[in-house]
């Protein structure tokens, strides 16, 4: 089954087709977060917006989905990833492209 596709926005890169949207989580006390999601569901991700401006507090994606470079699919379950430091208090596409692009890198650097 396909992605639902209503008030999410699109973006290509790599040849594939990108969903992402942004909104608070009920679950997570309403913590304000983009979501990216590819058009077979294979990545899934959330990170939590404007973990840039907090200190002392590497920042970090969650990984839902099973594909995710750099890791073995062994483990089932939601994953934390520490990221590079993003600027994230205005969410364009074009960092939205970077962080697709950064997931699908093989051989990331380290934070």
């Amino acid at each position: 089954m396909g992605v639902r596709k209503k008030y999410k926005r699109k973006i290509v890169r790599s040849n594939r087709l990108f969903y992402w949207y942004v909104e608070p989580d009920i679950d997570d006390e309403g913590i304000i977060k983009l979501h990216i999601v590819s058009e077979d569901k294979k990545l899934i991700v959330t990170y939590e917006v404007g973990q840039h401006s907090i200190k002392n507090k590497p920042p970090f994606i969650v990984i839902i989905g099973e594909e995710f470079e750099g890791w073995t699919t062994e483990y089932i379950g939601y994953r934390r990833v520490l990221t590079p430091k993003w600027s994230d208090e205005i969410i364009t596409p074009k960092w939205i492209g970077e962080m697709i692009d950064w997931s699908l890198l093989k051989d990331k650097e380290n934070p």
